[in-house]
């Protein structure tokens, strides 16, 4: 697929350039210069892949369309390089700057690591990867920082949390403030983990990335606190889990707690599953308490299971992730799988390497058959240099596979890609949440200063952000979107006539006000 839509386009390509040869020789004569110059500027805007390998997205981009980074602070993957404030607030800033610059329309930001946190909490210490210190505040909060920006910037704001992985104790020391999980609850822990940390292993010894005991009622309770606290206190758009909430493996010792917590006699693999599925939907009705227009979603594995022959782990056999049992039972809004392949299946290089590729367009495909009346956010690894390279045919193929959206993972993996979309999109709205529409802003003033135009207005009751639309550019695509504010400056002139929308705190787009003439 992949080879035929790279050979087509050379293809036209060539044909163009033919007939821009015979032209240009004709050009003396028979057509004017200005002619060729144009035939010259459709060739460069048509074919910028294939004259500067520049790729661009081959499908038509909807006018409703969630857009998002991820944006990994474990290990200082994207944020923070730096321990020092003032740098950590400049380079989070140019983060969201250029998230904003390549139209993109939601950050989702890292909040929970591996039981150290981004924020302030009595539950968990702060990330050491903020003053190299676990447990030690940096003197500010780091995601009411991060949520501030993407008020300023427009882009809605979800907190992303991993769930049942922990850090290795080796690499810890001890807590600075509130103390880690391995420190007040070993009793929570995968007892091979802490079989392994406690004596020094040989270098041969197997690594087993510590996880917390999904089936144990104080390792739900404690994380369902944990972040209906963090829901309840920040003015986030969207609470997200990550691939983590899951079992690490099929050997996981949790034969206690099946036999104490199994009261339907449930064969372990179902139970293990319907262990995930409960603590989802407890999450889930808790969030509904508190702030019912969250946006909650999960990053499942990306093979839910095998769409072709290619080996891989399959997230609802393997490690008992049963991510379309959320959606079909309606306890998550979205689900963004993390469909980290290439298009086509493994190369023969991969293939002596034995690292396996199902093809990502199965996938999608399968995902998208599957969305049992909720929103797929297709995640995009671009950190792979083979996905990266192919990453706008994976958002045409996302779109034709019934996604509302695509995510990209990391933020450093994308931030050399100068355009990602080259126009804007709105977020889609979440219809089964709420599908009353907002009113539209009214009462507006308008002042002029030479060239710009600052316009305000009366907020609406439940307003979260503005978007504006021009008459003249589109009448589906905002101008500008997310404004927070009730005000805003533009650049304009005499005769332009703009329009304004509400959005709720849901998600919903009210209709346009009233016509704002420039005169």
């Amino acid at each position: 697929m992949k080879t035929y839509f790279t050979l087509s386009r050379r293809f036209l390509f060539a044909a163009f350039l033919f007939a821009v040869r015979h032209l240009y020789f004709r050009s003396m004569t028979h057509i004017r210069g200005f002619t060729f110059l144009t035939l010259i500027s459709v060739c460069i805007t048509a074919f910028p892949d294939v004259l500067f390998g520049q790729p661009v997205i081959s499908t038509p981009a909807p006018p409703h369309e969630l857009r998002g980074v991820w944006i990994a602070t474990a290990f200082g993957i994207d944020w923070p390089k730096s321990k020092d404030t003032t740098e950590q607030k400049a380079a989070l800033e140019k983060i969201f700057q250029d998230v904003k610059r390549k139209k993109c329309n939601a950050v989702f930001f890292q909040v929970r690591i591996r039981g150290d946190v981004m924020f302030e909490s009595p539950y968990e210490p702060y990330t050491e990867v903020l003053t190299g210190t676990l447990g030690k505040s940096p003197g500010y909060d780091p995601t009411l920082y991060a949520l501030a920006l993407a008020r300023k910037y427009g882009l809605e704001f979800h907190a992303w949390f991993n769930t049942m992985i922990l850090k290795n104790k080796s690499a810890m020391k001890p807590s600075a403030g509130v103390r880690h999980l391995w420190e007040t609850h070993p009793e929570w822990i995968d007892a091979r983990a802490i079989a392994l940390s406690a004596a020094p292993q040989p270098a041969s010894s197997p690594v087993i990335e510590p996880f917390l005991n999904p089936a144990h009622p104080a390792v739900q309770r404690h994380l369902i606190t944990l972040i209906s606290d963090f829901a309840a206190r920040y003015d986030v758009d969207g609470i997200q889990l990550d691939d983590y909430l899951r079992y690490p493996d099929k050997n996981f010792p949790d034969s206690s707690e099946f036999i104490a917590h199994n009261p339907f006699r449930l064969s372990l693999a179902d139970w293990r599953r319907e262990t995930i599925n409960q603590f989802v939907a407890a999450l889930s009705d808790t969030l509904a308490m508190i702030k019912p227009y969250l946006k909650f979603g999960v990053t499942p594995i990306g093979v839910y299971r095998r769409a072709d022959r290619e080996p891989a782990m399959e997230s609802v056999s393997d490690v008992y992730q049963d991510s379309r049992a959320w959606t079909e039972r309606k306890k998550t809004d979205y689900l963004a799988p993390q469909i980290y392949f290439h298009t086509g299946i493994t190369t023969d290089a991969e293939r002596t390497q034995r690292k396996f590729n199902p093809a990502f367009e199965s996938l999608a495909k399968d995902w998208g058959e599957h969305k049992n009346g909720r929103h797929l956010y297709i995640g995009i690894g671009t950190y792979k240099p083979a996905v990266k390279a192919e990453w706008p045919q994976q958002v045409a193929i996302a779109r034709e596979a019934g996604a509302n959206g695509v995510i990209f993972y990391p933020y450093k993996s994308i931030a050399d890609v100068e355009v990602l979309f080259d126009s804007l999109a709105v977020p889609p709205p979440m219809t089964w949440k709420s599908n009353q529409p907002p009113q539209p802003p009214v009462s507006f003033n308008l002042s002029r200063s030479a060239a710009q135009l600052t316009l305000v207005w009366r907020r609406p009751e439940n307003a979260r952000a503005f978007n504006l639309y021009k008459q003249s550019y589109s009448r589906s695509r905002p101008l500008v979107q997310n404004i927070a504010a009730d005000s805003v400056t533009i650049d304009a002139t005499t005769g332009d006539v703009f329009f304004l929308t509400t959005v709720d705190f849901f998600g919903t787009e009210s209709r346009f006000s009233e016509a704002i003439t420039v005169n």
